[in-house]
């Protein structure tokens, strides 16, 4: 597998490097799993526990140079209040497809992907409680949205090779069509979103016996439009956002420890001339260790952290889990997942909320 080409699946956000490789070097893919987070919180006002329940299906074909991919999912979340009644949105996701063809020797990737409007349309209030309950980043449930509306996202990106490293640019458009994300007393709830860039820069390349791969993604937006009653009214202009990202790969001895770093910046949107006072920094860290068992069976404990520090207040949280890889067959792989997470998140007058739960998932990949 060459550096240029993990660059290039780095830099384009493709789903997992070792996934696209072997779709793109002849093999075709099918996965389906089941993911679930639950935290509970102690001294909320409103919320006692969230628990979000997935179950993603999707599949790869790989036609030469072509890799296309679908996928979707099916997820429950439930929102349990402090006064023990409890509401929960079951539903299909939106569905993406996606293509990337390859030119040249690694050295350039082009794709086209549509978010095609399955999910959910004019969800109720009670629903969209339920769902912006799970949207903030820092939680990490599996599915922050349940839908996104109708979009087209066109993206190229180019790797050079200099030695042992390669070097890369990507950027990418993505326009969307206006959706109704729920509908209240005073009719549906419209919104438009702006005209979306990326601009991405990364570098792959081996330290040693290691190999180092890094990223930084800028993203820009037009204004979004949003309105009551089937008719857009207002104006919401999304502030910039910057991403970087490290991933170290190192052997030791007969394993392999896998170090990965990200920070997340996003600047105050602004709505008719007032701030939104949205203004976020997220930054997270994973450490886990590869440690193969038997030629069947790959032992992955690790531990990860995050903190945030949004325009008030400020949020941490350390998570302690173990992974498998487990070989089933010659196509067949089961990879099972679980984590402890505990941590605690305070409002701008400085009152502590702690919470803690869990995350599991499985996932079983089937190639052909």
């Amino acid at each position: 597998m060459s550096g240029r080409f993990l660059l290039l699946v780095f830099s384009m956000g493709l789903p997992s490097g070792a996934l696209a490789a072997q779709t793109l070097a002849g093999q075709s893919e099918g996965f389906i799993g089941a993911e679930a987070r639950v935290l509970t919180f102690t001294r909320l006002p409103n919320v006692r526990r969230l628990r979000q329940i997935e179950t993603p299906i999707g599949v790869v074909f790989s036609l030469g140079r072509l890799r296309v991919d679908l996928g979707s999912a099916f997820v429950s979340t439930e929102l349990l209040r402090v006064d023990s009644s409890r509401h929960s949105v079951e539903h299909i996701t939106d569905t993406q497809l996606r293509g990337a063809y390859v030119f040249g020797r690694d050295a350039a990737v082009v794709t086209l992907a549509l978010n095609l409007p399955t999910g959910p349309q004019r969800a109720s209030p009670r629903d969209y409680t339920v769902l912006g309950a799970v949207s903030p980043s820092f939680l990490g449930f599996p599915v922050a949205a349940y839908a996104n509306g109708f979009s087209v996202t066109g993206g190229v990106a180019a790797a050079i090779p200099a030695g042992d490293w390669s070097f890369g640019l990507a950027g990418s458009l993505r326009v969307s069509s206006r959706f109704t994300p729920y509908a209240d007393a005073s009719g549906p709830i419209v919104y438009k979103p702006g005209l979306e860039g990326k601009l991405r820069g990364g570098a792959d390349g081996l330290l040693g016996s290691s190999r180092f791969s890094a990223g930084i993604t800028y993203s820009t937006f037009g204004d979004d439009q949003f309105g009551a009653g089937g008719t857009l009214r207002g104006a919401y202009s999304p502030g910039p956002r910057w991403l970087a990202e490290a991933v170290l790969l190192a052997p030791v001895r007969r394993s392999t420890l896998s170090a990965s770093l990200w920070s997340f910046r996003r600047s105050a949107g602004d709505t008719t001339g007032a701030s939104a006072r949205n203004k976020e920094n997220l930054t997270g860290a994973e450490l886990s260790l590869a440690i193969p068992v038997s030629h069947v069976l790959v032992f992955e404990p690790g531990v990860s952290g995050r903190m945030s520090k949004p325009q008030s207040g400020r949020a941490r949280m350390l998570g302690v889990g173990t992974g498998f890889q487990i070989r089933l067959g010659e196509r067949v792989t089961l990879a099972p997942t679980a984590r402890y997470d505990s941590g605690w998140v305070e409002d701008a007058q400085g009152s502590r909320a702690p919470f803690h739960g869990g995350y599991g998932s499985a996932f079983l990949r089937v190639s052909f």
